[in-house]
């Protein structure tokens, strides 16, 4: 119900537990005032602490879906909401975007300047993708300097459209950072008839991001998964990676 709501129900059934008790005309106004003021603020204390209890719980089940560095889901809860994604997109035939972004290099950042600094990168690449997604989208970290990205598109052309937008963003957050580096991402279209869980499709756009990481990194290679074990990949023309890059 909310806090404020709380307090309201709390307050109310103070009321309604002194109405019924209150002396006709015996007890003295102080008596009755203190009387009713024991009891509204025993109601309100009891709400208090429970509201208490529940912001507690909410921050801790926050922390517990998080990554702690980034504020990215973490793995297992990223699986468990495309897990759920896939049946709600399979019954109102819904387009789906699968990507990994993996940073490219990485250790040697760490190598280099040490891991305060890597963990800088990692933190500005999780802020910049979460600016760049909607509310509705769902961004995790599943690795050290592997993230993962889940959203609706409509048609699958927006999706392709988008993985390629977004690997440029990104990547001008990347450049302007203290430690520049560069990323490469796999995207993957699935469309609604597709019948793979989601392991498999997990397992099908890391490859696609590997393959753009061995066709020269900072690029972005996108895939469909169109039905049920079945992967097509465009490589991206040679001209719009350079772009890009």
């Amino acid at each position: 119900m909310g806090e404020r709501a709380g307090y309201f129900v709390a307050l109310v059934c103070a009321v309604s537990a002194i109405m019924p008790h209150l002396p006709m005309s015996d007890s003295s106004p102080l008596a009755l005032a203190v009387r009713t003021t024991v009891r509204v603020g025993t109601y309100l204390f009891v709400a208090a602490t429970i509201a208490s209890f529940r912001r507690s719980f909410d921050r801790q089940r926050h922390l517990a879906l998080r990554d702690r560095m980034t504020g990215a889901l973490n793995g297992e809860t990223f699986h468990s909401y495309l897990e759920e994604t896939l049946d709600a997109a399979r019954e109102d035939q819904g387009i789906l975007l699968l990507a990994i972004l993996d940073l490219d290099d990485f250790k040697a950042i760490n190598n280099q300047h040490g891991h305060a600094a890597g963990d800088t990168v990692l933190r500005t690449f999780a802020r910049g993708a979460r600016e760049l997604v909607r509310r509705d989208d769902a961004f995790g970290r599943i690795g050290g300097d592997e993230f993962v990205l889940l959203l609706r598109v409509r048609p699958s052309d927006a999706g392709e459209s988008f993985a390629r937008t977004l690997h440029g963003r990104v990547s001008v957050v990347l450049a302007t950072g203290e430690y520049p580096v560069t990323c490469s991402m796999g995207a993957l279209i699935i469309q609604p008839d597709n019948g793979q869980n989601a392991a498999s499709l997990m397992n099908a756009v890391d490859q696609i991001m590997y393959r753009a990481k061995r066709g020269g990194k900072n690029a972005v290679e996108i895939g469909w998964a169109e039905r049920a074990q079945e992967i097509k990949t465009r490589e991206m023309p040679l001209s719009t990676r350079e772009q890009i890059a």
